[in-house]
């Protein structure tokens, strides 16, 4: 009788595990949630990572800890989510270097980013300005060309890290306006932005929020947004195409994923609680005052939209002979 009973609870245990993961799923989250990002507290993913996890927190009932793990462009953060418990209890949230270059740039990696990630949403993109310290003698951005022409190889410009949207855009601004500018990676925006304002570093192309502070307290100034209008932020401040510098516009965005595997259920919560987040809370106006715009997509646009940025943003790489060391 015991052997009988002992089958047949054998037998009936993968019909009750997919019944006992939905049930998990329905109550998720029980406990905390980690949101890994990849750079260092103060820079443009933490910061806005650190407005988004308290709404979701408020939605879903349990808190969302934000765990800085920096270095190689969200790379060691990435690794850790990836090995992580596929259960929703560990996310990553990353921007466009993470998400949709950083294959393009390491070749060594153990993960790949469309195939060991669920994506969650999307939650905001933005521009890029480009901003020089404030003891550089120029003040606009066809000066800040013309003298790097004739100070080839002096000036040092810095970004978030190697191969990141900032990386990516300086080396595009080298290649379209033929230029020779030496690059300072950094262990995210927050302390490129320090030397930017101390003028260990003469020019930074990154999101106009990190840099504010070093602007309004004229450490340094802002000379274009690499974008196609002018930003509400900033009005008075040209485009690079009324600048003289048409074609060129560069940008980032964030987006939540989690583990491959992870429950459907899971994402579906995570998704809606995004949604709700981004669209019928005070959210985009919080953004909107670090000059970020809040841009919802759900699970399945998301995924069609990184693999579409992966697409573009390896050509670029391939094209300028970005490497990666």
């Amino acid at each position: 009788m015991r052997t009988d009973l002992t089958r047949r609870a054998l037998l009936a245990a993968p019909l009750l595990a997919p019944a006992l993961a939905r049930a998990q799923a329905t109550d998720y989250p029980t406990r905390p949630v980690r949101v890994l990002i990849g750079f260092p507290p103060g820079g443009g993913v933490d910061i806005i990572a650190r407005l988004l996890m308290p709404k979701l927190q408020e939605r879903l009932g349990q808190t969302f800890l934000v765990e800085n793990r920096a270095g190689a462009n969200g790379n060691i953060a990435m690794d850790a989510a990836v090995k992580s418990p596929a259960d929703g209890y560990t996310l990553f949230y990353g921007n466009v270097g993470n998400l949709a270059v950083t294959n393009a740039l390491y070749h060594s990696l153990t993960f790949d980013t469309l195939r060991d990630f669920a994506p969650v949403a999307q939650s905001m993109e933005s521009s890029l300005v480009i901003a020089v310290t404030d003891g550089l003698p120029v003040r606009t951005l066809a000066e800040l060309i013309a003298y790097a022409k004739a100070n080839p190889g002096k000036l040092n410009a810095g970004s978030a890290g190697a191969g990141g949207p900032s990386h990516l855009a300086l080396e595009l601004f080298k290649r379209q306006t033929g230029t020779q500018i030496e690059h300072v990676p950094y262990r995210g925006s927050a302390p490129a932005v320090q030397d930017l304002a101390g003028g260990r570093i003469q020019l930074l192309l990154d999101g106009y929020s990190l840099m504010s502070g070093a602007v309004e307290g004229g450490k340094a100034r802002v000379l274009a947004v690499a974008a196609a209008a002018r930003q509400p932020i900033l009005p008075n401040v040209p485009t690079t195409a009324e600048a003289g510098l048409p074609g060129f516009e560069a940008g980032s965005w964030h987006a939540l994923v989690a583990p491959t595997g992870t429950p459907e259920a899971v994402i579906a919560k995570l998704d809606a609680a995004m949604r709700w987040a981004l669209t019928e809370t005070d959210l985009p106006r919080a953004f909107a005052q670090q000059g970020v715009a809040a841009r919802y997509r759900d699970s399945a646009a998301t995924r069609a939209f990184i693999a579409a940025e992966r697409a573009r943003w390896t050509a670029v790489v391939q094209e300028a002979g970005i490497k990666v060391e």
